[in-house]
């Protein structure tokens, strides 16, 4: 084998070990929102190194620690929502950092019946340790960006006053652990079922619109 191919082939493999290095810290990034927002306490503890860190805001502290705090108050919510946006990875050996833009929606209800969503956007701030050919996260800060809060209704909440719908044309509900879809894993063909189209699928949202 030659210098140069040999040369070539390294770079190659250099280049193949970033890319997975950078795709099992997205693998990360998404799992802690799915923990967050499905409420599995230990895939959300599972994101952080015993020994990490994560200073909250509202909670500054052991990362595993903060697992144990933060899901409890979570399903106090009727739901949440954690998107990730913009994610960037600086690697340097066996450590990262990184920076990722997330958006979250909690959904509270108030004592009427009534809901309110709080929008919160802002960036992930994180450190990111390899150990053992896994990564985690070794220190997290979050930056708050941007904050609004909104009165609703849940749509599913009021279907039934003038706007019908079935069972049949409806989606799935998203749940917390163990109760939602994603739970189902391969089984997931379990779940689907022929639906009926729905002819005029906006029509609901303007009738809505006058109940609102």
């Amino acid at each position: 084998m030659t210098d140069s191919l040999t040369a070539r082939l390294d770079a190659l493999e250099s280049e193949l070990t970033t890319l997975r290095d950078k795709e099992a810290i997205r693998d990360v990034i998404h799992r802690y929102c799915r923990g967050a927002d499905r409420c599995d306490q230990q895939a959300f503890k599972d994101c952080y190194w015993e020994d990490g860190y994560d200073d909250h805001g509202f909670f500054g502290g052991n990362g595993q620690a903060f697992g144990d705090y933060v899901i409890p108050i979570l399903k106090q919510a009727e739901a949440s929502i954690h998107a990730i946006t913009n994610t960037i990875i600086d690697l340097k050996g066996d450590r990262a950092f990184c920076e990722s833009q997330w958006s979250v929606i909690h959904r509270l209800k108030k004592p009427d019946g009534d809901f309110l969503d709080y929008w919160h956007q802002g960036r992930y701030l994180d450190i990111f340790e390899k150990r053992g050919g896994e990564w985690r996260i070794l220190c997290r800060t979050i930056t708050g960006d941007m904050d609004r809060l909104l009165r609703t209704k849940d749509m599913r909440s009021v279907m039934g006053e003038g706007v019908p719908a079935s069972d049949n044309n409806r989606a799935h509900r998203g749940g917390r652990k163990p109760n939602d879809p994603v739970f189902s894993g391969f089984d997931l063909q379990k779940l689907v079922h022929d639906r009926t189209p729905i002819e005029d699928l906006w029509s609901p949202f303007y009738a809505l619109d006058q109940i609102l």
